[in-house]
């Protein structure tokens, strides 16, 4: 029955996927199949765009470049650790949290949030776009040829490609080949950036005329989750004092110390709860919940306001996806992963300080087998445990 429920929830997913697929096999010729899962489809799309831009701002591609090398670097050792620790801390069945794909269409494992499908393909367009044209917006600053540009399915999951000429990218300085592989990840930190901008000075001040409370998820095993508290639920009180916007949350709760009884009003009850130490300062107090965003309502009937009220609906919905999406594509095409910019990165710096190759790669195979593991672990080991509670549910 649960099965069937998915699938009727999830049916416009299942068809627009369906067809995805249909559509690569309908015109599998026309691309490059790399292990039957990866197709490719080369084309010269934006590459003079690419120059263009490249030739005009010249010297701030440049030392743009060279700021997102030591970005780079700084991310890749990061994401490292990060993945390396949380790993471990799964293991041990300490608290921490898991890593789950991000799929438009789907829920995000453990989260009860579902990205959305339209909006969800708009997000990854608009990131894929600004780091695949920034690979070769540099690459054309330092004179190397683009040879390609392209999508990739991976499966039903679409990418995209820049390809510069790895003959004449693996002549230049090992710096400027760095550059070149830093770009996208560093280009996706800008974006952050400028999301953060935009809502602070923008969507925020406007949106907030309209926001009537804030929706909040449960973290497993914790305060909220053991409360009562469920998806998606929206909250327009703490302790008494009414709340609007995250600001308000955030701002209530920042004054709340840890073993700390707090109310959360909704529209239907009243959770009453005890915080716990914040898992980053102790001496804070914690829900364990995740914010999700605000609840907006309109104001009037006024066609205007209807019209304002949708399009800062969207758009608030548009850049929290683009900023979350942009800072975690960003660290995680950083670690260092056989395929990915941070591996090719790695290999490079490694090759240069160690000339025995032998050495050089066994060091750089070493980090790239850690990352995967520690990244296996995060995304399967939940489940696997999610799975196993689930069968021990039935056999007892």
């Amino acid at each position: 029955m649960n099965f069937i429920l998915a699938l009727s929830e999830f049916k416009f997913t299942i068809l627009f996927y369906s067809l995805v697929l249909l559509l690569v096999y309908l015109n599998r010729k026309k691309f490059d199949v790399h292990g039957k899962f990866v197709f490719l489809y080369r084309t010269k799309f934006g590459i003079g765009l690419m120059k263009t831009i490249s030739d005009k701002f010249n010297g701030s591609v440049k030392f743009l470049g060279n700021i997102g090398v030591i970005a780079g670097f700084m991310g890749m050792i990061f994401t490292f650790f990060a993945v390396l620790v949380l790993a471990y801390k799964l293991l041990l069945n300490q608290q921490a949290a898991g890593a789950s794909p991000v799929i438009p269409g789907l829920p995000i494992a453990g989260t009860g949030i579902v990205f959305p499908l339209v909006t969800g393909w708009v997000v990854l367009f608009a990131i894929i776009l600004v780091h695949e044209f920034s690979h070769g917006i540099v690459a054309s600053a330092h004179k190397i040829k683009i040879k390609n540009s392209g999508i990739a399915f991976f499966g039903p999951i679409l990418g995209a490609f820049v390809e510069p000429d790895e003959k004449e990218l693996a002549k230049k300085k090992h710096w400027i080949q760095h550059s070149v592989f830093a770009a996208g990840a560093f280009s996706n930190f800008l974006t952050v950036i400028a999301v953060l901008l935009i809502m602070a000075l923008v969507i925020s001040p406007v949106a907030s005329i309209f926001s009537k409370g804030v929706f909040i998820s449960p973290q497993p095993d914790l305060a909220a989750e053991k409360a009562g508290i469920t998806n998606n639920t929206l909250i327009i009180g703490i302790n008494g004092e009414k709340i609007s916007t995250v600001n308000d949350f955030q701002r209530i709760m920042k004054h709340i110390g840890p073993d700390t009884v707090v109310e959360l009003k909704s529209n239907v009850t009243t959770y009453t709860l005890k915080t716990t130490g914040h898992p980053d300062d102790k001496s804070k107090g914690y829900l364990g919940v995740w914010v999700l965003g605000e609840k907006m309502g309109l104001r009037s009937d006024n066609a205007a306001d209807k019209i304002l009220f949708s399009v800062l609906k969207w758009l608030s919905q548009f850049f929290g996806w683009l900023g979350f999406l942009s800072l975690n594509i960003g660290l995680i095409n950083l670690l260092p992963i056989f395929i990915t910019d941070g591996a090719r990165m790695l290999k490079i710096f490694i090759e240069k300080i160690i000339k025995d190759k032998s050495k050089s790669l066994s060091i750089w195979l070493f980090f790239n087998w850690a990352s995967l593991f520690s990244l296996f672990i995060l995304v399967f080991l939940p489940f696997f445990r999610w799975l196993s509670s689930i069968i021990d549910g039935v056999l007892v």
